[in-house]
């Protein structure tokens, strides 16, 4: 199973431990490089602000992820070095630095990448706790031009390598393709093989064509409009985490949480009730986050949000930045019945999806909020993600090497799901601020939600299948009922 938590949850190898860091002649070249006029993508500034005033008040915001996996053997450094460069010189996310200036963003970009060079420095023998802290120190900050770093960690038949990397450069996807450039490339070079790498789209081109596509976007552009009525339609209640989340202000850290919401079996059994109900397996997660919310609250209408990969298919499929954006999903709760919900969930998960390339910042830019009728949240967003792990042709060999992403112990105050689907099970992972009030809260909500997906599971059964089938053509929809052990859940 791919592993995605927090860094706590790493468990590299103990040993000597080598770290890529940018040479000084890097950093000078980067320090004198010429000002862009390319703006930074619309998800960049928004990060750099939220570190721009984090350092501000001494807060540090979360930021880092640390990509990791395990290769048999002793490290060649010579062929690693060799392979982090080629990976750092093919994205052109690396090839730019950001600053600040009476308030206002600007960017340096390197021209020639082959003056971008990391090298490697030796650390000594280091136990686990050690590396982790070492991963997460020796990191620049988001404001420094080289805000990541590799690193490996050395046992007598095998090795870990991690990326510690700024959000500022990749995103979840991006994990993906770090072990793709650099894991494959390593191989090669140490057969003794060369290198071939395809060319890839570069982020300066998303951001161009991002910075352009809305660029002319005002009240008329049916993206701006249909977010604007989901704003309105929410009532200032923006989709957030249902239940209390105590003190957030005192501290800022945070911590995540992974559990199994169903097995094997009952993962098949959730993806026929999904398609027998005119769903797929996305559409029946936001119907079960919506039932889980309405549940616990009594909402009669679900306001989610939902990240999108808007990576150009083909051109950047294999680019490493921060593509994912954001898309709202609206669903009526009805009389609880999963065939409705699911139907409706999938409906607005299809039709919004295109949303993800309109950034929501540009929304609040059009027109003051009074003007368009809507209230700001007050509270931070919650975020359900979706990722089919069955769809990634290298996640078998993600789980035979210990490939796993780990965030860094940090939070924003405010809750996110990931909802993964892997060979044998499904999980739920929850990152959420690290105090008790919230860590119940987080607990009884994953109760909840749990209830709702195995319900799901466990009502498909092969009679109610048939059932569905029979009335496929009928406009009567199926009916599910949901235990009454639910609200005992919610009432604990």
């Amino acid at each position: 199973m791919v592993a995605l938590g927090p860094i706590t949850s790493w468990q590299p190898v103990p040993g000597p431990v080598t770290t890529w860091m940018a040479s000084d002649a890097s950093r000078e070249n980067m320090a004198k490089a010429d000002r862009d006029p390319l703006p930074p993508s619309f998800q960049q500034a928004s990060h750099l602000r939220s570190a721009f005033g984090g350092r501000a008040l001494g807060r540090p915001q979360p930021r880092l992820m640390v990509v990791s996996w395990d290769i048999p053997g002793t490290c060649d450094i010579a062929a690693m070095t060799t392979a982090i460069n080629a990976h750092l010189r093919r994205h052109d996310t690396y090839h730019s630095s950001f600053g600040f200036q009476n308030g206002n963003i600007f960017r340096r970009t390197i021209s020639d990448p082959e003056q971008i060079e990391f090298l490697p420095f030796s650390y000594g023998e280091m136990s686990v706790d050690d590396i982790r802290e070492h991963a997460l120190t020796s990191t620049p900050d988001t404001l420094d031009w080289d805000c990541i770093t590799f690193g490996i960690s050395q046992q007598s038949d095998r090795f870990t390598f991690y990326a510690s990397a700024d959000h500022l450069h990749i995103d979840g996807m991006s994990a993906g393709i770090i072990f793709l450039d650099i894991h494959f490339a390593y191989q090669e070079l140490i057969a003794g093989r060369p290198v071939i790498q395809t060319a890839v789209g570069g982020y300066r081109d998303y951001t161009a064509r991002q910075t352009a596509h809305i660029a002319d976007m005002d009240l008329s552009s049916p993206e701006i409009r249909d977010w604007i009525t989901f704003a309105q339609d929410t009532e200032g209640e923006w989709p957030s985490f249902p239940l209390e989340l105590g003190d957030t202000w005192t501290n800022n850290n945070g911590d995540f949480i992974t559990v199994e919401l169903l097995n094997g079996e009952e993962t098949a059994a959730f993806d026929d009730a999904c398609r027998n109900v005119g769903a797929r397996f996305s559409g029946g997660i936001t119907a079960c986050a919506a039932l889980a919310e309405h549940h616990l609250t009594g909402k009669t209408t679900y306001h989610g949000l939902a990240p999108s990969d808007t990576r150009m298919s083909g051109v950047e499929t294999l680019s490493v930045g921060w593509f994912a954006g954001l898309f709202p999903v609206t669903v009526p709760i009805g009389d609880g019945c999963f065939g409705d919900v699911a139907r409706a969930a999938q409906k607005s998960f299809d039709a919004n999806r295109n949303l993800a390339n309109v950034p929501l910042d540009r929304v609040l830019e059009v027109a003051p909020v009074n003007q368009l009728g809507i209230e700001l949240p007050t509270k931070p967003m919650m975020m359900v993600s979706f990722l089919d792990f069955g769809k990634i042709p290298v996640a078998e060999l993600w789980g035979e090497t210990n490939f796993g992403t780990y965030g860094d112990n940090l939070s924003r105050g405010g809750i996110n799901l990931w909802i993964n689907r892997h060979a044998d099970r499904t999980t739920v992972t929850v990152s959420f601020p690290d105090n008790s009030i919230a860590r119940d809260s987080v607990h009884r909500y994953i109760a909840a939600l749990t209830e709702v997906f195995t319900d799901v599971a466990r009502t498909a059964t092969e009679d109610w299948i048939e059932e569905v089938a029979r009335h496929a053509n009928s406009t009567a929809a199926p009916t599910m009922t949901w235990d009454s052990h639910l609200d005992e859940i919610v009432a604990k």
